[in-house]
């Protein structure tokens, strides 16, 4: 089991299924980032490796569940800046499969951007860590972190049953992502009188449907490449953007780009391109001052269009972008593992090397730190957790995922490791595998032998079931 993540990188998958609700608007679906359950009866733990969201509440017990459901629209709005505070209408959509039998109801929170607790990560979440969470009540969520958004309810008691935001509470929704200003959404689930289960990370995840004015500035120079503080490469080559229709047919769009390290016109560099042109080309000839970009800096630019059909100049917005050169850290957290307790010479437990690899470009210092942590199977110390070679004992059998990431204190990698331990190696290599033993194999020791044919057949052996002559004939 491999899996190697750039944190930087975004993990939003968009389902573009543009409907024309009016000449200016849009719609766009966004699949889930990630989601997570979480239980009141072990408060510190995280939920095993289930991608499972759950809700419950059982009176007079701690037999309760929230779960927690983010979705990172920075690339949309990277992609088409009208989105934020601009949305009309918005709606969730998830399948699940019930627990129980009748109506399932569950009430849907928003976590505040004020609360500044977005940057949680589902492989760590736990009830006592869960952003927004009252850790005291079965339901109850913290009032000053988040916002009530709607509650409902499914009748029906069978696998892959919609749910969706009801009609009347897409209103309070839209607003609710008016307020983004980070580009994460959180959600978080809580029970309403019963248990509900949907799924998060399989064919039928959860999506968010957004309707958008469209352009938020139609009348500029609009959609810019880069994207509006998009941190890009000092090889950047070129500005590229959309200009505004003229405002007679036939007329004629010249642009003056303005590029600088600051938000001030007076300091920029200044470039009047030919007549159409929505592109320029990032050099000394155009920019004496600023054509060679500086590594880790912020630079500034903007496109006024003069149209030939009106006298007055469309004065543009500025835009930004961050340079930086500084690639992420690589990570390799070595090669699955299948032992068993007993392996390394010590009855009942095994001490297994994680064997990682680092390195790094040496940006923005020549230093950067590793760490190693346990995602999933029985908890265990990993001593020590910050180098990239370590050891960890393991006394139970199970299966292990442990994460090492490297940070450069700009950039981040991570990658897992699986390690499958098993009772003995006979039950190690059934339990790497999942095949089932063979037939005759009756006490499961991996080898079809004596003991087995004893099982079978002796304990019976030469016993007589004729009645009638004793087995004489």
């Amino acid at each position: 089991m491999k899996k190697v993540c750039f944190l930087t990188a975004g993990l939003m998958t968009f389902l573009l299924a543009f409907n024309s609700i009016a000449q200016a608007d849009r719609t766009v679906s966004v699949k889930a980032s990630q989601g997570k359950a979480a239980d009141w009866r072990t408060p510190d733990t995280v939920m095993g490796n289930t991608t499972q969201l759950m809700t419950r509440s059982v009176s007079g017990s701690n037999d309760c569940k929230k779960s927690w459901l983010q979705f990172d629209l920075s690339s949309l709005y990277a992609e088409d800046s009208s989105v934020p505070g601009n949305i009309l209408d918005a709606r969730l959509t998830f399948y699940g499969g019930k627990s129980e039998t009748g109506a399932k109801s569950y009430v849907v929170s928003g976590l505040n951007d004020v609360a500044g607790l977005e940057e949680w990560v589902a492989a760590a979440l736990t009830w006592n860590n869960g952003p927004g969470n009252d850790i005291n009540s079965g339901t109850g969520l913290i009032a000053s972190q988040t916002t009530t958004l709607y509650s409902t309810s499914i009748p029906v008691p069978v696998l892959d049953v919609m749910s969706e935001t009801p009609e009347a509470s897409r209103t309070a929704l839209a607003a609710f992502l008016n307020t983004d200003t980070d580009g994460k959404i959180t959600f978080v689930f809580t029970a309403g009188s019963t248990t509900y289960l949907w799924n998060a990370g399989q064919p039928l995840e959860p999506v968010l449907t957004l309707t958008y004015v469209l352009g938020k500035n139609p009348d500029k120079a609009h959609n810019p490449n880069p994207a509006d503080e998009a941190i890009v490469e000092t090889d950047l080559a070129s500005l590229s953007w959309i200009n505004p229709e003229p405002n007679s047919p036939g007329g004629i769009m010249i642009c003056d780009v303005y590029l600088g390290v600051e938000p001030n016109l007076m300091t920029m560099d200044k470039k009047t391109l030919a007549a159409g042109a929505a592109s320029v080309a990032i050099n000394t000839t155009n920019f004496p001052k600023y054509g060679i970009l500086d590594n880790q800096k912020t630079y500034y630019w903007k496109v006024d269009v003069h149209d030939s059909s009106s006298p007055d100049v469309i004065d543009g917005q500025i835009w930004s972008f961050f340079t930086n050169d500084n690639a992420a850290p690589i990570v390799d957290a070595g090669p699955d593992q299948v032992a068993w307790l007993g392996k390394s010479g010590t009855p009942g437990q095994d001490i297994l090397l994680l064997d990682g690899t680092t390195s790094d470009d040496g940006l923005p210092t020549s230093t950067y730190t590793v760490a190693w942590s346990q995602l999933s199977g029985p908890a265990i110390t990993i001593s020590p957790d910050n180098t990239e070679d370590t050891t960890v004992t393991i006394t139970a059998r199970g299966t292990y995922v442990f994460e090492l990431k490297a940070d450069d204190g700009n950039r981040q990698t991570v990658d897992t490791v699986q390690i499958i331990v098993g009772d003995d190696s006979c039950d190690a290599s059934h339990l790497s595998t999942g095949q089932p033993y063979d037939a005759g194999d009756q006490n499961q020791d991996c080898i079809v032998n004596l003991q087995d044919f004893a099982v079978l057949i002796s304990a019976n052996w030469l016993d007589c079931t004729d009645t009638l002559t004793d087995c004489t004939k």
